[in-house]
């Protein structure tokens, strides 16, 4: 099986591709990282010639609709943004699928029955509300939620230099800020309340805690050198309640603890499950103060999160939804079945 996988930019979701390329080739799965704003679809379809192609119904074009239609035998998977019944609100910065786009995907999908399938990042009940609208054209819509890079997190060591009470990374921009400005920022007030360190590739300008770059391969040993972890999501989650960033799952993996704000589908996911839930500001800065004195507590928290993380949500077991989506349904299961008798990373 040959599968290629369209990026288009870093940002989270890059991650989470490389994430599914790393699992699909260590399991003898071979992968073409397609950077698809840099290499043309016929370069990229031409020279590596996929059985599966994993993309985004955002960046079709003439040119990899037809790298498609010349395939019967590709089976297809693309990320498409919202289309179903759920209101729209320009406040809040949700993908949301454009019509040229659906009627695009509608042409395509009664000509070649491609793509087998639809996703996005919600779990699935929330899918089947904001993506409710794709069955009309007759394109299922599935859950593929975020997961923990086994490759990248699992491997963490301790390092006195990142060791602190709060440690963060991520970018400060004026629309996630609304949220980290509630939570987060008033914690860095007067300095020395708590021993905090921030990193991130944006300044955090205003905030002497912030402490640059920090390598991605040390970001793992941040999560688990911080006594805490803050998960903080984005307004259009506090709205909804559907957005699950990757924030959790990476700290899991790692190893630390983390204190999230309450989103519903986060919550249905780790709440009992390794992650502690802040109500509002003022319980977040309270159950840092209560385990911040009480590590026995969250080392057990700790310790239950990584088991969680490791037997449910890993890279390996996203891949397994994605080839049980596309029908490949004996492979999914051996690959879960691989992973838990896997003892390269740990006993799980």
């Amino acid at each position: 099986m040959k599968i290629l996988i369209a990026s288009d930019g870093m940002h989270a979701h890059y991650f989470q591709r490389m994430a599914w390329a790393r699992a699909f080739t260590e399991c003898g799965i071979e992968v073409y990282f397609w950077d698809c704003k840099k290499i043309a679809a016929f370069d990229a379809f031409d020279s590596f010639e996929p059985d599966v192609f994993l993309g985004q119904s955002y960046n079709l074009n003439r040119s990899l609709v037809k790298c498609i239609y010349e395939r019967p035998h590709l089976k297809v998977g693309l990320r498409a943004g919202d289309w179903g019944d759920f209101p729209q609100d320009n406040r809040f910065r949700v993908l949301h699928a454009t019509q040229q786009e659906l009627d695009l995907l509608a042409k395509m999908k009664e000509e070649t029955g491609r793509p087998d399938f639809v996703h996005i990042h919600y779990d699935q009940e929330a899918v089947d509300q904001t993506h409710s609208k794709y069955k009309t054209i007759g394109i299922e819509a599935k859950s593929l939620i975020m997961c923990a890079d086994v490759q990248e997190y699992l491997k963490s060591n301790y390092d006195p230099s990142l060791a602190c009470d709060i440690g963060f990374v991520g970018g400060y921009w004026p629309y996630k800020g609304a949220v980290i400005d509630s939570y987060l920022t008033p914690l860095c007030h007067p300095v020395g309340d708590y021993g905090i360190k921030i990193f991130g590739n944006q300044p955090w300008t205003g905030v002497n805690q912030y402490c640059g770059y920090i390598q991605d391969s040390k970001v793992k040993d941040l999560f688990v050198s911080a006594k805490v972890c803050p998960n903080l999501s984005e307004p259009h989650a506090h709205e909804y309640g559907f957005d699950i960033n990757e924030r959790c799952f990476k700290i899991l993996c790692a190893g630390g603890f983390c204190i999230s704000d309450n989103i519903i589908s986060i919550k249905k996911i780790f709440d009992g499950n390794g992650v502690v839930f802040a109500d509002s500001p003022e319980d977040f800065r309270s159950k840092i103060d209560y385990y911040l004195k009480n590590e026995d507590e969250r080392l057990e928290v700790s310790r239950k999160g990584k088991d969680f993380v490791l037997n449910t949500h890993t890279n390996f077991h996203r891949i397994s939804d994605i080839l049980s989506y596309f029908g490949y349904d004996q492979e999914a299961l051996d690959i879960v079945s691989g992973w838990k008798n896997a003892k390269g990373y740990a006993n799980v």
